[in-house]
């Protein structure tokens, strides 16, 4: 598949993915990382990124690919300990009232709009929910295997992060294997 480079994503989750990069890797592992980025992009994401900046998602899943690959781990597992991250970057950042005040399913509805506030394209919606599930579709958005992967993450330590036990979390529907769009399964107690 080819990536999307008009599809960009705000600094956060940049600057997100640089700090686990720099907390999980070694120095050989990153530049081995940053060797197989075009090299203005490797120049770029090895300087502090700003919030407000915005970087192509395709970039930023090459870089997730790249630093998976140096450290020698599975893309669905790295990518999906930096979703975790990236959430728990957030919730100690400005979203730390949302997780704090809010139950699993309206910190869910909330998620909708941070999408739209942080990704260029795409929106997240909430469907079927109930006190305890919810599935959750990411509509008009070619993911590709790496951001799946982060968004995974990043969903399941949301709930978690609101005092709940994910129980199951399963995306079941993808786009980058070919579907229409990509959606989770999210199960809480």
């Amino acid at each position: 598949m080819t990536p999307d480079q008009d599809v960009t994503v705000k600094g956060l989750p940049v600057r997100s993915l640089q700090n686990f990069i720099e907390r999980e890797l070694t120095a050989g592992q990153r530049d081995a990382a940053f060797c197989n980025l075009p090299p203005a992009y490797a120049a770029r994401l090895k300087e502090q990124i700003l919030p407000t900046e915005k970087v192509p998602v395709a970039m930023l899943n090459r870089l997730t690919e790249e630093a998976a690959r140096a450290r020698g781990e599975s893309l669905e597992d790295f990518g999906r300990r930096a979703g975790c991250a990236a959430a728990t970057d957030a919730i100690h950042g400005v979203y730390r009232f949302f997780a704090l005040a809010l139950t699993p399913a309206a910190l869910l509805t909330k998620g909708g709009q941070l999408w739209t506030s942080v990704y260029s394209r795409g929106q997240l919606v909430v469907q079927d929910q109930t006190s305890t599930s919810a599935r959750l579709v990411l509509q008009d958005f070619k993911s590709e295997p790496a951001g799946c992967a982060r968004i995974t993450g990043w969903i399941e330590k949301m709930a978690e992060l609101t005092g709940v036990t994910v129980l199951q979390l399963v995306h079941d529907q993808c786009s980058a294997r070919g579907a229409k769009g990509c959606a989770w399964e999210l199960r809480w107690k």
